[in-house]
């Protein structure tokens, strides 16, 4: 059967507009005295009871807590990535600093060895210059014999040479004088001639020695101050290390602190849904639930629980796990209004809203758990086919409060309610709870 069949039975009770369109004083009093009774009825259904309010609050307090306990982990998410930031940061700097120890040592290393090379330098150049002392008085000394020696011939006079010649008892030893004269000019003649070259030798060598010690000399002023820019950017990456480190210990120090905040936030959260729970096991629902539409009563059930045709494949002995209220469409076929305003579905009883959204076949729908039984069972409701929901999740409701209005969404014919009972979460005729 659709949500609408049976409903056009029931028109017949319903006034009609055709004829004269003038209702009687009678028929108007009853309207005017039926509709002050269903305003009384809701008024009353709607009284929270003591511990719904408290209730309610501890909902919004979880909520707030919630949205507080988001903000912290967004705020946890933001400093992890600074952190992974930082740890990159740390990572690539520890990596440069390696490569300037390494660069540091390498020129250490060549400044040492110039700094040992310098010193053979040096000590080359002293032997040198003592080699060259040595020279030079050796020059000095033959330069001062052959002066005295010429000073001797020339203060004796060209007698005494040649008294030396012919003092000779012989031709043959005139000759042999006179070849021993020649033989010792010429050795004092190469012996200062080898003293000039031999100084001029080690001068050479030692200018030599003197350009080699120049250059070490430049080698190392430039590695020494390659040494010290990079020393500076060493130091200068290590000040910059440390700042990054500090910032790194200050980041984890933080994200500490909120995740020890977001902890608390957290038992915060299941201190008060303990709370909740134990409000909401005040609420001892006593099995007798309330007509879920007011305008349309038990006589307005199109399809009733058990097993049915059903309205859309058309199968046979479909099992049906609730009951269809069908919606009287006045004068405008399809309509989810009566009398020009939307029909609400209201809450059997007090309970906490379990879902609230679309459901597949349910269409938009709500479930409610109503707490233990009296015989220990646990109850909830299900409302279904919902055009607008009027409640959210772990929202509280009150006995004959809104919740939804009436709709023909996901697998629906017309504009209906499929109501549910669920004992343990088995469905249950609900005309018997009402």
């Amino acid at each position: 059967m659709t949500a609408f069949a049976g409903c056009r039975e029931k028109q017949k009770h319903l006034p009609q507009s055709g004829g004269a369109g003038i209702l009687s004083d009678r028929e108007k009093w009853l309207q005017y005295l039926t509709g002050l009774l269903l305003v009384v009825l809701m008024a009353a259904t709607l009284v929270l009871p003591g511990y719904a309010t408290p209730l309610r609050e501890k909902e919004q307090e979880i909520d707030q807590t919630r949205d507080e306990l988001s903000d912290l982990q967004d705020t946890i998410e933001s400093r992890n990535q600074e952190l992974a930031g930082y740890y990159n940061e740390e990572r690539r700097l520890l990596r440069e600093l390696r490569r300037l120890e390494q660069n540091v040592e390498l020129l250490r290393r060549e400044i040492a060895q110039l700094e040992r090379d310098t010193a053979k330098t040096e000590q080359a150049i002293a032997v040198k210059e003592a080699e060259l002392a040595e020279a030079e008085a050796l020059v000095a000394e033959r330069d001062e014999f052959l002066r005295m020696r010429l000073r001797a011939i020339h203060e004796n006079g060209e007698t005494a040479f040649m008294d030396v010649l012919f003092n000779a008892y012989s031709f043959a030893e005139f000759l042999t004088r006179l070849h021993n004269l020649k033989l010792i000019a010429e050795f004092d003649q190469q012996l200062l001639e080898e003293a000039f070259a031999m100084r001029t030798l080690i001068e050479g060598q030692k200018e030599e020695l003197e350009t080699q010690r120049a250059e070490l000399q430049e080698m190392r002023r430039q590695l020494l101050q390659r040494q010290d820019e990079l020393g500076q950017r060493l130091a200068s990456r290590e000040d910059f290390l440390a700042r990054v480190m500090a910032a790194i210990d200050a980041q984890e120090k933080a994200i500490e602190e909120l995740e020890r905040e977001a902890k608390r936030v957290e038992e915060k959260i299941r201190r008060l849904q303990e709370e909740m729970r134990r409000l909401s096991a005040q609420f001892n629902p006593s099995g007798e639930l309330l007509w879920p539409i007011a305008e349309f009563g038990p006589q307005y059930i199109t399809s009733p629980f058990g097993n049915r045709t059903h309205p859309i494949t058309r199968r046979a002995n479909v099992f049906h796990g609730g009951i269809d209220i069908g919606i009287y469409r006045s004068r405008w076929p399809g309509s989810r209004f009566y009398n020009g305003n939307p029909v609400h579905i209201l809450a059997a009883d007090h309970g906490v809203v379990v879902m609230a959204g679309m459901e597949g076949g349910f269409g938009r729908m709500v479930l409610i758990d109503h707490g233990t039984l009296p015989d220990g069972g646990n109850m909830a409701t299900l409302y279904a086919h919902a055009h607008t929901l009027l409640v959210s999740p772990r929202q509280v409701v009150v006995r004959g409060e809104p919740i939804a209005i009436v709709g023909s969404t996901g697998a629906s014919t017309g504009p209906h309610l499929h109501f549910e009972v669920r004992i343990n979460g088995a469905r249950q005729n609900p005309m018997r709870f009402f």
